[in-house]
C-alpha cells in the first residue's frame, strides 16, 4: 500500500468519530443550555457560559489530540535518527557450518537426540 492512501482510513474514521462527539455534544447539552439561557437571569446565564466555555475547552482538547495522533505530525518535527545501511554481509554458509562443528563433538558410538 502507497504511503499516502495509509492516511485515508485513519482521517474518514476521525473525521466520522469527531462528526458524532459534536452532534453527541450538540444534543446532550448545547440545544437545551439554549433552551435554559432564555429564560435565565444574568448569574444563570454567567453560569452557563462558563460550562460551555469548559466543554468547548475539552473538545478543542481532543480535536487537537486526535489530529496529532492521526495525522502524526510529530514525525515532520522530531525525526528520528536513522544510521546509513552499510553493504550487506553474505555469510557462506557452508564455511559457517564448518566453524561450529568440530571432529572432537563427533562420536559414533553415542546415539543421536
Amino acid at each position: 500500500m502507497e504511503p499516502r492512501r495509509r492516511i485515508y482510513w485513519p482521517t474518514i474514521a476521525f473525521l466520522l468519530g469527531f462528526g458524532g462527539l459534536i452532534v453527541l455534544v450538540s444534543y446532550w447539552y448545547l440545544f437545551p443550555a439554549l433552551e435554559a439561557a432564555a429564560r435565565a437571569n444574568p448569574a444563570e446565564k454567567r453560569h452557563l457560559a462558563a460550562h460551555a466555555r469548559l466543554l468547548l475547552a475539552i473538545i478543542l482538547v481532543i480535536l487537537v489530540a486526535g489530529i496529532l495522533l492521526t495525522f502524526r505530525f510529530g514525525r515532520f518535527f522530531l525525526p528520528r535518527q536513522r544510521e546509513k545501511p552499510g553493504p550487506t554481509q553474505y555469510v557462506d554458509a557452508w564455511q559457517e557450518s564448518a566453524r561450529r562443528v568440530s571432529a572432537d563433538d563427533f562420536d559414533p558410538e553415542k546415539p543421536e537426540e
